[in-house]
């Protein structure tokens, strides 16, 4: 009986250090499954905090791009291949952050991302440098195509000036304008309008060797004191234009200019039914193209 229960002390106690031994083991595991956990979690946390820092400093690259693209504005356009192929990289690495790839490797690719940027923005300098250069260059042609119209335009302004000078100092020209009431057997001059046979008009071609030589047509209107101008008939053919008008002329007669100085005498027959009244008369010379001038008389009662 005794041994039984020593027996039974003896198990009793085998079983405790058992208990003791399987609960240290428990408790070990415990203690490494915690100190375990706890290091993932730490990694877990360092990696999200690494892909974080990650996207901010892409996020930092692409915003300082974007600002670099807005100030050189257009210049972007002409590197357009270039700048789909910085954004293709950068979709690649928002992917692998995304996916919390390996560290190094989004490293690598933003490192390679910062260089394409700096590329980029020498490519754009240089860019901007020249079209300065061509700016300048196109500003200096524009004021020197400015300036030869400006000398162009004083050129044909002179040239215009000139040729109107000459023209005009071309022109007949015409001095000593008369006109008379002639009557009398002698033919003399009279200031009675009721002796008045004819109207005889006198006038100088002046001399002029810059005007050409040949035929010239001269006019002579004759207005009456109540305004109206003697005429053979109304027809066009009693008539001329000049400057643009046609006018009633009272004598036309055709004369051989040769340059020199020339006195002209255009006479107005009155008719035998008519009679000249007192008042004014007034006649204006006219070539085909020009007005040469004009003389008046006042005839008496």
């Amino acid at each position: 009986m005794e041994d039984t229960v020593n027996k039974l002390e003896k198990a009793v106690k085998r079983h405790k250090t058992l208990n003791v031994v399987l609960g240290l083991i428990a408790l070990i595991a415990i203690c490494f499954s915690l100190f375990y956990t706890r290091e993932k979690i730490v990694e877990i946390q360092t990696v999200q905090q690494q892909h974080a820092d990650l996207q901010d400093e892409l996020n930092s690259i692409l915003k300082e791009y974007e600002a670099i693209k807005q100030e050189y504005g257009e210049l972007n356009e002409q590197l357009t291949e270039k700048d789909s192929a910085i954004l293709a990289q950068a979709d690649e690495i928002k992917k692998l952050i995304a996916s919390q790839a390996d560290y190094r490797r989004i490293k690598k690719k933003l490192e390679l991302l910062q260089d394409q940027g700096k590329q980029y923005v020498h490519l754009l300098d240089s860019l901007y440098t020249v079209n300065k250069e061509l700016m300048a260059e196109n500003q200096e042609i524009k004021k020197e195509v400015t300036m030869l119209h400006s000398q162009k335009k004083t050129l044909a302004e002179e040239k215009e000036v000139l040729t109107e000078k000459v023209t005009a100092a071309a022109k007949v020209k015409a001095y000593g304008f008369s006109i008379n009431g002639i009557g009398g057997k002698k033919g003399e001059v009279v200031s009675k309008a009721r002796k008045v046979e004819q109207f005889k008009v006198t006038f100088t071609l002046a001399e002029n060797p810059l005007t050409e030589a040949g035929e010239l047509n001269l006019y002579c209107r004759i207005a009456l004191p109540d305004g109206r101008v003697l005429a053979l008939g109304t027809g066009d053919g009693y008539s001329f234009l000049n400057d643009g008008k046609r006018l009633q002329y009272s004598i036309k007669t055709t004369v051989n200019y040769e340059t020199k100085a020339k006195t002209v005498t255009m006479v107005w027959q009155i008719r035998e039914k008519d009679a000249a009244v007192p008042g004014e008369y007034t006649a204006q010379i006219f070539t085909d193209t020009d007005y040469l001038g004009e003389a008046s008389v006042v005839l008496l009662k």
